[in-house]
């Protein structure tokens, strides 16, 4: 593990533990400036009258609903003069607020969020005393019929400008923080349905809709249950609970790419069909026996989906179960915490936090969806690339193709124009000069005869060259050697030809080889009116460094490698178009001429 992860896993450690020590370590405001009422008389229908310490927990009992009162007997003296008000730090149930007897406040109409998960705290205006000595308070607070208990923090008397800080702060940490978890959940449960209509196949997704949803139900249901409207239907949610922390083993399973086994598949359907029934006898006891299994079943689910998510995360190094480690250990422990506060009232206060802890879950795995999808256009990025890669590959070769079938129907036409030059020449212009020569040979005009002859063997030169393709210069020069052999031998001259040796050329095309012939010629004519020589040796070969090379020499008389003539002239451009080089030797009983060639023959059309 690098440096920087060490660092970053032992701040997300401290972090998870300051998170989950918070709400014990945290202290928040009291009062300062106020009288603290801490004792009062509890009277309940059916039982004789007790003095009580405050805070109170009334416990749910067996019976029909019911109502407590606490009665505070309040000396004047002991409220402002002005603006004199009472305050509640926590009550979870509705709160009606009397003095002597006569209704001042009442939580129905005024508090929105009220259910099993959230405590309200309260600041109601109380009136002058009037002249009178002391008048007694009553705060009346519904028991019953749920399943879980009453609870009243200690109260607080005071002026309500001295008050309202520590109000605020209260409502803020247990209503306001409460509001906005709920707001984010519904949220992010939306986007989950939303993105679940998109893709239904999906299998996390699937499961993952079905959990947000009832998340969705489920969270309403703590907020606002207790509200008349909500109250019947309260029964038949809590009886859901259980399958919350099922589902969320579920989710840890395929989180991890395993499988959900069938058989919380079948405790799912169980324990929410028994505790349906539950709820829909409707007695106390039937209440009490489902929310007591609601609660045992929502922590075991929690607990072993955690204990899934942390399998996954340190022994199989799943990237997803390290994203849900936190906020689940969270979950498992701000439920199992509220559980323990909710056994023993009144030494906590009835300040339950798993709603934080459930916005934390959400976020996680919301989280977790980032993260696929983050990792989605990655892979699909990925994929583009390289299908844009082979794209301009393949778009590359189809250019290269179309270029080389531009290429080779140029050189097709060429072909076939040469083809078409070459008959041409062959059956017109060699015809006229054969006539020529034949009416020359009659008429015994020798001068006439051997233009014509020279003439026709330079065509025959050019027609011969029209058909040379690709590595075929040795072909080109020994059809060349065909036609100059014979007119030697006339001549009485020795003819000494070998290219055995003469490495392979590449690039050769008609033009190229006559070039290369026309030096050839040239070295040779000269050979001949300058000489006059003897004999001619005509050799292919290699050079020191493997380039190809044709050797001419003769036995006439030498000439001057710096001498000016056309001919010379000629066989230099000649040379230099092909990338060749000449060299003239003088021996000691005639000439050479060396014509160096590349190994590949430039092109000429550049």
């Amino acid at each position: 593990m690098s440096g920087v992860r060490r660092i970053g896993l032992i701040v997300l450690v401290l972090a998870t533990l300051a998170i989950a020590a918070a709400p014990d370590l945290i202290t928040l405001p009291r009062p300062t400036d106020a009288v603290v009422v801490d004792r009062a008389t509890l009277v309940v229908d059916g039982q004789p009258d007790a003095e009580v310490s405050l805070p109170h927990v009334v416990w749910p009992g067996v019976g029909s609903s019911t109502h407590a009162r606490y009665h505070v007997d309040i000396a004047s003296s002991a409220l402002p003069e002005v603006d004199p008000a009472l305050y509640v730090p926590l009550v979870n149930r509705r709160l009606v607020v009397q003095v002597d007897g006569a209704t001042v406040y009442d939580s129905a109409n005024h508090v929105v969020w009220t259910g099993l998960a959230i405590g309200t705290p309260l600041l109601v205006r109380l009136p002058l005393p009037a002249g009178r000595p002391s008048y007694r308070l009553t705060l009346v607070i519904e028991v019953g019929p749920f399943a879980t208990p009453t609870y009243l923090s200690r109260l607080y008397l005071g002026r309500a400008g001295a008050l309202a800080p520590a109000f605020k702060v209260r409502e803020f940490v247990d209503i306001d923080l409460k509001a906005m978890s709920l707001a984010v959940q519904v949220l992010l449960g939306m986007a989950v349905l939303l993105a679940w209509f998109v893709r239904p196949r999906t299998a996390l997704l699937s499961w993952l809709a079905v959990f947000m949803a009832l998340t969705i139900v489920i969270d309403l249901a703590m907020f606002m249950g207790f509200h008349a409207s909500f109250r019947a239907a309260l029964p038949y949610v809590v009886a859901l609970v259980p399958a919350w922390g099922l589902l969320a083993a579920i989710l840890s399973l395929l989180l991890i790419g395993l499988p959900p086994s069938r058989l919380l598949l079948f405790g799912i359907v169980a324990i929410s069909v028994v505790l349906l029934g539950c709820a829909l006898v409707g007695t106390p006891v039937a209440r009490m026996i489902g929310a007591g299994t609601a609660a045992v079943f929502l922590c075991i689910g929690a607990l072993a989906a955690t204990g899934i998510i942390a399998w996954g995360a340190l022994w199989r190094g799943n990237v997803d179960a390290r994203l849900m480690l936190a906020p689940a250990v969270l979950t498992s422990w701000f439920l199992v915490r509220d559980a323990y506060v909710a056994t023993t009232l009144p030494a906590d206060a009835f300040r339950l936090y798993s709603p934080h802890a459930g916005l934390l879950y959400v976020v996680g795995l919301t989280a977790v969806l980032v993260r696929r999808m983050a990792d989605s256009f990655d892979r699909l990025d990925r994929s583009n690339e390289v299908l844009n890669a082979r794209l301009a590959a393949r778009e590359a070769e189809l250019a290269a193709l179309a270029k080389q079938e531009r290429i080779e129907a140029a050189r097709l036409v060429r072909e076939q124009e040469r083809g078409r030059l070459t008959r041409d020449l062959h059956d017109g212009i060699s015809g006229h000069l054969v006539s020529i020569i034949a009416l020359s040979e009659r008429a015994e005009e020798r001068p006439i005869e051997q233009a014509a002859r020279d003439a026709l063997n330079d065509l025959r030169l050019v027609i011969y060259s029209l058909d040379v393709g690709e590595d075929e210069l040795p072909l080109a020069l020994a059809n060349f050697r065909e036609r100059l052999e014979p007119q030697l031998q006339r001549l009485g001259v020795a003819l000494d030809w070998s290219m055995a040796n003469l490495p392979d050329v590449a690039g050769v095309t008609p033009g190229k080889a006559l070039a290369v012939l026309r030096i050839v010629q040239e070295a040779i004519t000269n050979a001949l009116k300058h000489g006059p020589a003897r004999r001619i040796g005509v050799r292919g070969g290699a050079l020191a460094d493997g380039s190809p090379a044709i050797a001419i020499d003769n036995d006439g008389r030498p000439f001057a490698a710096d001498s000016r003539g056309r001919g010379l002239d000629n066989m230099r451009r000649r040379a230099e178009l092909l990338g060749a080089t000449l060299a003239f030797e003088t021996l000691s009983c005639g000439t050479r001429v060396v014509v160096a060639l590349p190994s590949r023959l430039p092109d000429l059309e550049n």
